[in-house]
């Protein structure tokens, strides 16, 4: 892939700009609260003052029963699992049944699908809004999507005991199915007698303890993802006059990402079928500005790309501003609006950085404050998507 001719263009991106915009808008500001509308608010006055063409879309949904379903996969599995541990040492066929069981069973929380949507179709008792930005065209040649999630949540589990939690659940799960499969091709189960009740309690309580996550309004949200909005608001501001009239820009901030991507789906639902006839790349932001490397969110679920393309780009180009960074699959069972985005078939990368410190470890907390940004990264990432974008927009393909 050649250098893009337009990566010359010197586009101003101010560090500090983007860090007192995340000022702005770090406040708690869960779905449906008097802070998520005051975050709305704010997306509509950036968006307007960026001389963008403004849309609000307001709707409504019903948590509540995918919060059961959840619920209920993680205590099924975890009954199941830690069942199999219990029987292995006197029936390697019925632990054996268990643990597939098991695995099916969790395997619900491991992919994204048409089905799964579903469960968020219907309106319910929570309100928010999508908003978003454009910068038309006549006849676009290219549309690219700038997207940022303006929500943010508390959570009651911290963070390094959430995601301890779930690799210990993965790799233990794992572990199990290949001690039955070593049970099946011995003839007998490895390892002393205590090993697979041991390894089958430690999932199953795991995955109890998951089961008792819940969401709160006490997280001012600064790296989750004021940081990004305000990257968002930059990129708006500064974007519109730096691309072709040929090209679309699309900034969109959705609503109900803390809730499982409602926004993004409600957003696709109205608005995939505008899109169709041209390509469409979609720069998501999530995480962003947290001090450290740059990272590319570039697989999820099981190992599956959101856009070969997209990552090609960036890293060209991060590489040819020497920025560091890495390419990143997100865990099974975690969420950003760039899920819904790919199973529409829409190309989409993620920019996020960090590193495992005090910012990423304050996520979905009430320590998840603007101080934890870095002017620096938010200003570096900044470019990189506004690069990334010229490229594209240059890009003959």
């Amino acid at each position: 892939m050649s250098p893009s001719p337009n990566q010359s263009r010197s586009i101003e991106i101010d560090g500090q700009r983007i860090l007192d915009d995340a000022r702005e808008i770090a406040f708690p500001r869960y779905p449906g609260t008097e802070g998520d509308r005051r975050a709305i608010e704010i997306v509509v006055r950036r968006f307007r003052d960026a001389g963008l063409e403004v849309t609000e879309e307001q709707f409504s949904y019903d948590i509540r029963i995918a919060f059961r379903v959840i619920r209920f996969v993680l205590i099924g599995t975890a009954l199941s699992v830690g069942a199999s541990g219990l029987v292995a040492p006197f029936s390697v066929l019925w632990a054996s049944v268990l643990i597939v069981a098991s695995l099916l069973l969790g395997g619900v929380m491991l992919v994204w699908s048409p089905g799964a949507e579903k469960l968020y179709s219907r309106p319910g008792p929570t309100s928010t809004a999508n908003v978003t930005g454009y910068r038309r065209a006549a006849q676009p040649r290219l549309s690219l999507i700038l997207m940022a999630h303006h929500d943010s949540k508390s959570q009651n589990l911290p963070f390094h005991l959430r995601m301890g939690l779930t690799i210990l659940s993965l790799v233990g799960g794992l572990a199990m199915a290949l001690l039955l499969a070593s049970a099946w091709l011995q003839g007998s189960l490895p390892g002393p007698v205590w090993l697979s009740g041991a390894l089958g309690g430690a999932v199953a309580l795991s995955l109890l303890v998951l089961s008792t996550l819940r969401s709160g309004n006490e997280s001012p949200g600064g790296v989750d993802n004021a940081g990004s909005l305000a990257i968002v608001f930059e990129l708006a501001r500064t974007l519109p006059g730096e691309l072709g009239p040929d090209v679309e820009l699309i900034f969109l901030s959705p609503g109900a990402e803390e809730d499982h991507m409602v926004g993004a789906m409600r957003w696709l639902d109205a608005h995939r079928d505008e899109l169709k006839g041209r390509p469409v790349y979609t720069l998501n932001f999530d995480g962003a500005g947290a001090p450290g490397r740059t990272v590319f969110i570039e697989r999820y679920a099981l190992g599956k790309p959101f856009s070969r393309k997209l990552s090609e780009v960036a890293r060209l180009v991060a590489r040819r501003s020497d920025v560091p960074f890495r390419g990143i699959t997100m865990l099974p069972a975690m969420g950003i609006d760039a899920i819904p985005f790919a199973h529409q078939g829409l190309e989409s990368l993620t920019f996020a950085s960090g590193s495992l410190d005090k910012a990423t470890i304050s996520v979905h907390s009430a320590n998840d404050v603007a101080d934890h940004l870095d002017p620096e990264a938010l200003a570096r990432i900044a470019r990189l998507a506004r690069d990334v974008t010229v490229h594209l927009a240059d890009s003959p393909d």
